[in-house]
Formats: C-alpha cells, structure tokens, sequence
C-alpha cells in the first residue's frame, strides 16, 4: 500500500514538470516514504521512461539558456545542487550548446540595457557565460 501511495504522489510530482532522481527521493523521503519504498519508487519511474536524469539535465540546460539566458557554468551549477551527476551533466550542456545560438542569446540579453563594454562583459560572466562565449559575440561584430 505505501509503495503504492508513494508512486503515486511521484506521478504527481511529475506532471508538472520533469525531475531529477535526487528530487524525486528527496520529495518521497519529505513525505515520510521509507528508504525501501523510495528506491522501489524511483526503480519503477525509471523502467518505465517517467523518471530520466538525463533527459531531465537537458531540458533543464535548455530552458534555463534559451528561456531564463543563464549561461553554461550558472547552469552547471544549479544541476549539481539538484544532484545529477557530472557526467550527465557535461552530456546535456554540450548538446544544448551545440543546438543554441549562443551569440544570439547573448545578444538578446544585452539589448535592452544601456551598458558599456565592460559591463556587459560583467553581467555575461555573472549570468555563467564564458570569457570564451563572451570573446565570441565580440568577434561576432556586436559590441558588448
């Protein structure tokens, strides 16, 4: 009965949006679910496609430059304190890196503020953009 109150609250839990394993067992244990009953949770979410960290970290990394403009290193790190691990972490930002225009999105941050090229370099870095990318999209012919 427990393991099947818990799989359903999970269910629950991801209807509104995907999660990470470490999320997952957090909730559950919030819950007051049993160790046991947790992992028999999160096996079964796992079999059957509810419950992937790796495509978790990608949609995450994805929304959170497309949408939010938070660069890869701001990204890296919000994924780390959600517990994915590092692998799956460095798989998902390559992908997205590769599928973005990274330029672009830059760009779009930058255009309604009114700042001088050094502190739009700044405000690049602190969102976890790179020097790399940052030295890009001033090669790119836009200035920052």
């Amino acid at each position: 009965m427990q393991l099947d109150d818990a799989l359903k609250y999970a269910k629950r839990l991801l209807k509104f949006r995907v999660r990470s394993r470490a999320e997952i067992r957090n909730r559950l244990a919030m819950k007051g679910f049993d160790p046991e009953t947790i992992e028999a949770v999160i096996d079964r979410l796992e079999k059957s496609g509810f419950l992937d960290d790796e495509k978790f970290a990608y949609l995450y990394a994805s929304d959170m430059l497309v949408v939010h403009g938070y660069g890869p290193v701001r990204i890296k790190m919000k994924l780390k304190q959600l517990k994915v691990d590092d692998e799956i972490i460095d798989r998902a930002l390559e992908r997205v890196m590769q599928e973005t225009d990274v330029r672009q999105v830059m760009k779009k941050l930058l255009e309604s503020r009114k700042l001088s090229d050094h502190e739009a370099r700044e405000f690049l870095f602190r969102r976890g953009f790179t020097t790399k990318e940052i030295d890009l999209l001033e090669e790119g012919g836009v200035e920052t």
